[in-house]
């Protein structure tokens, strides 16, 4: 079975967009998959970091700039989503992936979604192949196609349930091949340090429902100092941030953060404060900061409910004085003991035998008796 992955043509498959978490999931899924057991082929922009067994280029970089706009520090990627303004171009790029894939492909290979809806005309129009969307974060889930059904892995079980409310799907009939996974990290791009530097830290888009304001107000009642670091900022000065939504103060802004300056500054944070206030499908910058050994306090709901265990990774809270005080309790959890909680659960090698067993179930309904594609009830039923 080859693993027929779709990426991303809006943006450049590399860390320089570390902002556009999708974009970083893509490179993160390859270097999970690439050398096992399956080959990997990546569809994607013609720019690309990420290891496979075969590079595609779909979109070349003179059309992604000239169709998506240069690389914008402040806000990566994000724009390629807006199918509205965009479709015409989105459509270029499925078709070219359309027709690179069938150059390439057995009838029982694996195509890899990584937008939902969006690439939704590439499993149309590709009916031999068996469709998984790995990564699910957003609610545009494929719950059907021409040629069969198609299947998730989501990031959390909060964000599976949430997305089967959002399309009123009581009975998904999915048989079991829907699955958690949660989002992999590489070990290799955080630095343990078993002490900080006494300051705390928030590390998001300056959006409102991402709770920058609270992080400030939660740093303020405790006398310490707050670093700010996201894309979204349109002015700053000494001790505050100002966005289109929302003021941050008192803070100091550090600007839209690479790979190398995001891990020093979790590395030297006393805790990081994830406070959204909506129902976060993963909130992988939780899961970034516990890499480094820092304790995360987060609002005691969404993909939080999983990641955030109490008195181990950090606390959760749901008023602002509960916030303060388990910002104030976090400080005493050992932070040998959060990356541990990292490494054994989130980590590119924790997370990788989830994926190798999920894809023998799929690679299963080819097979034979209650699995089998013929006998499927899902099949019957399409």
């Amino acid at each position: 079975m080859t693993l027929h992955l779709l990426g991303l043509p809006h943006t450049r498959t590399t860390s320089e967009f570390a902002s556009c978490a999708y974009t970083q999931r893509v490179i993160k899924l390859c270097r999970m998959l690439h050398g096992r057991d399956r080959p990997l082929v990546l569809y994607g922009s013609e720019i690309n970091e990420a290891p496979c067994d075969e590079h595609v280029t779909i979109v070349s970089e003179a059309q992604r700039e000239a169709w998506f706009g240069p690389v914008n520090e402040n806000d990566l990627g994000r724009g390629g989503f807006d199918w509205l303004h965009t479709s015409e171009w989105w459509r270029h790029a499925n078709q070219n992936a359309v027709n690179a894939i069938r150059e390439r492909m057995d009838d029982k290979d694996l195509l890899l979604v990584t937008a939902g809806q969006t690439q939704q005309p590439v499993a149309d129009l590709l009916p031999q192949l068996t469709v998984a969307e790995p990564m699910v974060g957003y609610k545009g889930i494929i719950t059907s196609r021409q040629g069969g059904p198609a299947f998730a892995a989501f990031e959390s079980y909060a964000h599976q349930h949430f997305v089967y409310g959002w399309l009123n799907m009581e009975f998904p009939g999915r048989y079991g091949y829907d699955v958690v996974i949660p989002n992999q990290f590489d070990p290799a791009e955080f630095t343990f340090r078993p002490d900080h530097d006494g300051y705390l830290l928030f590390v998001g888009r300056l959006i409102l429902h991402k709770g920058p304001q609270i992080a400030a107000q939660i740093a303020q009642a405790l006398d310490m100092p707050l670093k700010v670091a996201g894309p979204g900022a349109l002015r700053s000065g000494d001790g505050w941030v100002e966005a289109a939504e929302v003021r941050v103060e008192p803070c100091e802004y550090v600007g839209t953060v690479g790979i190398e300056q995001r891990a020093e500054l979790m590395a030297g944070a006393a805790c990081l404060l994830a406070p959204t206030t909506y129902l976060e499908p993963f909130g992988g910058v939780a899961v970034e900061a516990m890499m480094s050994g820092c304790p995360v306090v987060t609002f005691d709901t969404g993909a939080f409910t999983e990641t955030v265990v109490p008195g181990v990774s950090g606390y959760r809270f749901h008023t602002l004085q509960e916030g303060v005080d388990a910002t104030s309790k976090s400080l005493d959890i050992p932070r040998a003991v959060v990356r541990e909680h990292a490494m054994r659960n989130y980590s590119l090698d924790a997370v990788r035998p989830r994926y190798q067993q999920w894809f023998d179930n799929l690679d299963g309904l080819w097979g034979e008796g209650w699995t089998a594609l013929t006998d499927h009830p899902l099949t019957m039923q399409a």
